[in-house]
């Protein structure tokens, strides 16, 4: 399993992401082959909105083309959301321990 950032331009008169957001993601995901098992909505998140989708893939870029396809699907289903541009769909590098 993959965690993906869906990584969003802010609205440009600022409105939050819509509550319905989460579910719009996972609607239909049933049909793919790589499965969304999980959103997470990070609104508020700076320096734009983040969010987090879980993507039962075979490899990582599946896993990104998938969490992609889930957002322009939800875009699809609900057309208010192309107000906030999707400008990455990129499974975050951590670093084990920052402080090395």
């Amino acid at each position: 399993m993959y965690l993906v950032h869906l990584r969003l331009l802010p609205h440009p008169e600022g409105e939050r992401l819509p509550d319905s957001t989460a579910a719009l993601l996972t609607r239909g995901g049933d049909l793919d082959a790589d499965r969304i098992e999980h959103v997470s909505v990070h609104a508020d998140a700076e320096p734009c909105p983040v969010v987090g989708v879980y993507v039962h893939a075979p490899t990582l870029g599946r896993a990104e083309a998938a969490a992609r396809q889930a957002w322009v699907r939800a875009v699809v289903a609900h057309p208010p959301l192309a107000r906030w541009e999707l400008v990455s769909a990129e499974v975050p590098l951590f670093r084990p321990n920052p402080d090395e």
